[in-house]
């Protein structure tokens, strides 16, 4: 009988620890879907396109973070901020070269096929300068990798660093569209773009300074996720869907419904891999598009009354 009870109670302890990181695997995850998933609302919101391109601007900083920390011995902080910026000057390119020349005088399907071609080309970049779409790179860890307890649940270090991380952004990100001009410049041209020109704001320089931003959110996801998995051409395309399922969850004219979009999805994702099939953390992000679009047309917080799709 003591044996048997002392069978249970760790079988009970073993089942609360894969527990406790699940949850704090699918926080972190979702955290960074976040992040991703705000690169493409903002810029939905100010230009009613959905940038297919935003997946390889992830994939973008992530190899910049690479090549500044990891090939040129630049201090991890540093390199996050320089790699930040660089994406942030892809985001531009992206505006001047695939979507205000065709908005002047093409559809919006124009704009969204260049945008898939785009990123098509930014995969045969990287594909050209870091490796073929087989090579994958694994990026330095910041602090060691072994597993610790906080607040009742065990974490990966990494993963602590990467969830403090992602909060900050976020923060900043708010505190960007809250205190700064250019961030209300930003907004008021997303409530209203007509508007926003009658009064004088110069709605082409807001859109290039929304891809822009989208560019630099999304780069920053890629260099706080870079030390927990593996660097490739095609990871774009993937943390794309994941971003583009969390916005739809959350609503793709609402910022803080991305945020709850990604970490619902990072919890889900976690949550059915463990205790399901870890094939399942895979078709996720479907599931819940398809959900989404049929139950929730406007996501959780989106605007009522018109249906996005």
């Amino acid at each position: 009988m003591e044996a048997g009870g002392a069978g249970r109670r760790r079988q009970q302890v073993s089942q609360m620890e894969m527990f406790s990181y699940l949850i704090a695997a699918g926080l972190t995850t979702g955290a960074l879907y976040a992040l991703v998933a705000l690169g493409l609302v903002v810029v939905f919101k100010a230009t009613q396109v959905v940038n297919f391109a935003h997946g390889e601007m992830f994939m973008f900083g992530g190899f910049f973070a690479y090549s500044f920390h990891a090939m040129l011995g630049v201090p991890y902080v540093l390199s996050l901020f320089m790699a930040v910026a660089c994406a942030f000057a892809i985001g531009i390119v992206t505006d001047r070269i695939a979507f205000r020349p065709l908005m002047r005088s093409q559809t919006l399907v124009s704009v969204l096929l260049a945008m898939v071609g785009l990123s098509f080309i930014f995969k045969g970049i990287a594909r050209s300068a870091w490796g073929s779409s087989g090579h994958h790179i694994a990026f330095p860890p910041l602090i060691s990798p072994e597993p610790i307890m906080f607040l009742g649940l065990m974490v990966m270090s990494q993963e602590l660093v990467v969830m403090g991380a992602a909060v900050v952004v976020m923060v900043a990100f708010a505190l960007f569209f809250k205190l700064t001009r250019a961030g209300k410049f930003m907004q008021a041209t997303a409530n209203n773009p007509k508007a926003a020109t009658l009064v004088g704001i110069r709605v082409d320089r807001v859109y290039m300074y929304t891809f822009g931003v989208g560019a630099a959110v999304a780069g920053a996801a890629a260099v706080l996720m870079a030390p927990i998995t593996l660097l490739s051409p095609d990871i774009g395309f993937v943390l794309f869907v994941k971003g583009f399922a969390a916005a739809v969850l959350g609503g793709l004219t609402s910022i803080p419904g991305a945020i709850a979009g990604g970490i619902v999805l990072g919890l889900l994702e976690k949550m059915a891999a463990g205790y399901i099939h870890t094939g399942l953390e895979e078709v996720s992000a479907f599931v819940v598009i398809m959900f989404a679009m049929v139950f929730l047309p406007t996501g959780l917080f989106g605007l009522r009354g018109v249906r996005r799709v």
